[in-house]
């Protein structure tokens, strides 16, 4: 078995703050954890996904709660991205599963700071005073050689085997980070998955109606053309009735013009019988023209007087038209 030879360094007495263990996960109770979802929603902005942006960013938020010394950057990191998991499963569940949003405590609370209705619920942290790096915790266990006081103490170790176990813890550590991170990113591409897949039944639904409004508008241009034609005939039917107006109108002052000639003839006739009164014994053949020139006039009477029972009732037809 190999040996080697090491110069341990020897730090002076450890505080308390120096033996915290950084796999130790500080439990939040409810009134933190509100104040945490709160705080990382107001402060939005400063998480620009650049580098050491985030681990700022969350400094400042613990600082703010006052538990910098409790959890770590990498915890509260993990902490906000389980909580955003649980509620994209809750409000998008995979097709076929029903779940109950509600069932949930922090449901309510992940709605609003993820629709945006929590950036003004906190004040914005600062990030220009957070202190050096021992006024936070570490993000991972402390290695030895941090201090510089020394004394050397020379003895025999197992340097291969000691040197594989740290090599095989660090790897572990880096494994089950690595699995977090995987199993992140599966649930991040499951909830996009079931986001296409609702954004496909959207895009469907509004296909359809979109195809329904496509067909009631060309009812409406076929209902609007049909107007247009109906509209048309009405517009020469009321031309034709126009001009039928017109010819009754003339043929109504014709027919007036005949009834003054025949009052004029009828007086003309009255006033001969007036005026051959004593000789109508003497004269038969006179009498017998005046007699048919009367039965004419009677008989002209009569026929103007249809021509204005037709007339009339003709143009009370048209004005109800």
């Amino acid at each position: 078995m190999d040996h080697a030879l090491y110069v341990v360094q020897t730090p002076p007495e450890e505080n308390d703050d120096m033996l915290i263990n950084p796999d130790f996960t500080y439990k939040l109770s409810e009134a933190e954890l509100v104040k945490f979802v709160r705080l990382r929603a107001a402060n939005d902005a400063l998480f620009t996904g650049k580098r050491n942006t985030s681990v700022i960013a969350w400094r400042a938020i613990l600082k703010e709660m006052g538990i910098q010394r409790k959890m770590s950057t990498s915890q509260a990191r993990k902490k906000w991205e389980n909580l955003k998991k649980k509620y994209k499963e809750m409000k998008n569940p995979p097709p076929g599963v029903t779940v109950n949003p509600t069932n949930w405590q922090w449901f309510s609370l992940m709605d609003d700071a993820m629709e945006g209705r929590l950036k003004d619920s906190e004040a914005m942290v600062s990030t220009l005073s957070l202190g050096d790096e021992t006024d936070f915790r570490p993000d991972r266990p402390r290695k030895r050689g941090r201090e510089s006081y020394q004394s050397e103490i020379e003895f025999l170790v197992e340097g291969d085997e000691s040197r594989l176990s740290g090599d095989r813890v660090d790897a572990g550590s880096d494994r089950d980070e690595m699995e977090q991170e995987r199993a992140l990113l599966e649930s991040d591409r499951a909830a996009l998955e079931s986001e296409r897949v609702v954004l496909e039944r959207e895009k469907m639904v509004l296909d359809r109606e979109r195809a329904g409004m496509e067909r009631e508008l060309a009812s409406l241009d076929r209902d609007r053309a049909s107007l247009e034609r109906e509209k048309a005939a009405v517009e020469r039917d009321r031309a034709s009735v126009e001009h039928e107006r017109a010819q009754l109108e003339k043929e109504r002052a014709e027919m007036e013009k005949d009834r003054a000639k025949l009052e004029r003839n009828r007086a003309a006739l009255e006033r001969q019988r007036g005026g051959v009164g004593g000789e109508q014994e003497g004269d038969r053949d006179d009498s017998g023209q005046e007699s048919e020139k009367s039965a004419e006039a009677e008989m002209e009477t009569a026929s103007l007087e249809r021509r204005q029972k037709f007339l009339d009732l003709f143009e009370k037809l048209i004005e109800n038209f």
